[in-house]
């Protein structure tokens, strides 16, 4: 069955690896954003299936499209479905939920962040996840070269206990990284709050906020694409 999903061949092809391939295979898997399943929630549910272990969680918000994406992989993915969770609601009420219900140290082994299209959701989702992700464990995020991910990437970057890497293998980007120490040094998780309260009061950021989609089109006129896209989108290098 072919659903929709999100990710580019190259995306889907990373993904699957990453999960596949890894000294230690994942046991514990989280999603923010599964839209309608066919993207990056079929893959890790096909890769952990081809493991022969691990669990996904996977994270919607609106109502609509999670009751079809539950649909979507029933239809899709039979086998591995039992080692699927869905979790209706935002990521900053979903995440604090589900590790309370995890065991006493339980942690997470892989992440995959493509929720909401404010910046400050993967930054948020991130600080919940850090600390019960281990060293060895792998975080990606989508939409890494557009203003989804605009706060983010370079915020990662700062800091020193995870190795990044900015992945252009389709137009808006996925972004990889990988625990390498259990926490940042003082001097780099001082360079990453500093770079992020940067972004927050950029020009372009403050621009893409206030306006409305209206006004987005008449600029789209009248600006060449790769200029409104520094705007309204926070597309960066």
């Amino acid at each position: 069955m072919d659903i929709p999903g999100q990710l580019s061949t190259g995306e889907r092809e990373l993904l699957t690896s990453a999960l596949t391939s890894s000294a230690r295979k994942p046991e514990r898997v989280v999603e923010v954003g599964t839209w309608l399943g066919g993207g990056s929630t079929l893959h890790i549910l096909r890769a952990l299936h081809q493991n022969g272990c691990g669990h996904l969680w996977g994270i919607e918000y609106n109502r609509d499209i999670y009751e079809q994406m539950l649909a979507n992989i029933r239809k899709a993915c039979p086998e591995a479905i039992e080692r699927f969770t869905p979790l209706f609601g935002s990521s900053e009420e979903a995440i604090p939920t589900w590790l309370r219900e995890l065991p006493p140290g339980a942690t997470v082994d892989f992440a995959f962040l493509d929720g909401g299209d404010h910046p400050n959701e993967q930054i948020a989702e991130f600080l919940l996840l850090d600390p019960v992700m281990p060293v060895g464990s792998e975080l990606m995020s989508h939409d890494a070269l557009v203003r989804k991910g605009s706060w983010f990437v370079p915020y990662l970057r700062e800091l020193d206990h995870w190795e990044t890497e900015l992945l252009r293998l389709s137009e808006v980007g996925l972004f990889r990284a990988k625990k390498v120490r259990p926490a940042p040094s003082e001097q780099s998780r001082q360079a990453a709050e500093r770079k992020l309260a940067q972004l927050r009061r950029s020009l372009t950021e403050r621009i893409a906020q206030i306006l409305p989609p209206g006004a987005r089109r008449l600029i789209a006129k009248l600006i060449p694409t790769r200029l409104l896209n520094r705007i309204l989108r926070g597309a960066h290098r």
